[in-house]
């Protein structure tokens, strides 16, 4: 297994220690869980640029950052709904998104063909690892407060919004893909 691979891995393996973060209810809990979220965000940005610049793209590669990307995301979206920083309807069109374009890639594959996250995807995903890095840093500076949770809630429904649009776009992208005659 090639270094943007393991990255990728080690970002899932993080999941685990994320969550245990966002349950110690504390400044250290609060911060632990940024600094996880930041190191795993990071590890996104470092595989795929490792992968491209060393020639080390692979076919697991393009299967298992994405994941990676869906279930760091959506790990800690769940988590913002249950302390009332996002709106579930919210995160619902972003999960629902994920196991479109999820189901989308396996019939791909099913055919042979292994299907990269476009521009879109990569910008949804960029968007929402900084908004939600923004929100866990400020949680864990100021604790849970109104604003806070408001400022949350809207940059989840933004979240939600571009991640539909984005969902929109690699649907119509793949078109022959989700044909039966493709």
């Amino acid at each position: 297994m090639n270094l943007p691979n393991k990255l990728t891995v080690a970002r899932l393996l993080s999941l685990p220690f994320l969550i245990a973060c966002f349950y110690i209810d504390s400044p250290l809990g609060r911060w632990g869980l940024f600094a996880l979220f930041v190191l795993a965000s990071v590890t996104d940005y470092l595989d795929g640029k490792i992968a491209r610049s060393r020639n080390l793209v692979t076919t697991l590669g393009k299967f298992l950052d994405p994941l990676a990307d869906k279930a760091l995301v959506s790990s800690v979206l769940v988590c913002f709904v249950e302390i009332g920083y996002a709106a579930a309807a919210a995160v619902i069109i972003v999960l629902v998104r994920e196991f479109v374009v999820s189901g989308v890639r396996m019939e791909a594959a099913s055919r042979g063909k292994v299907v990269a996250a476009n521009i879109f995807g990569k910008a949804k995903t960029m968007f929402q690892m900084v908004s939600m890095t923004v929100v866990l840093f400020l949680r864990a500076l100021c604790g849970d407060t109104p604003w806070l949770i408001t400022t949350s809630n809207v940059l989840c429904w933004i979240i939600a919004l571009l991640t539909a649009l984005s969902g929109i776009v690699y649907v119509v992208d793949n078109k022959d893909i989700i044909s039966e005659k493709g």
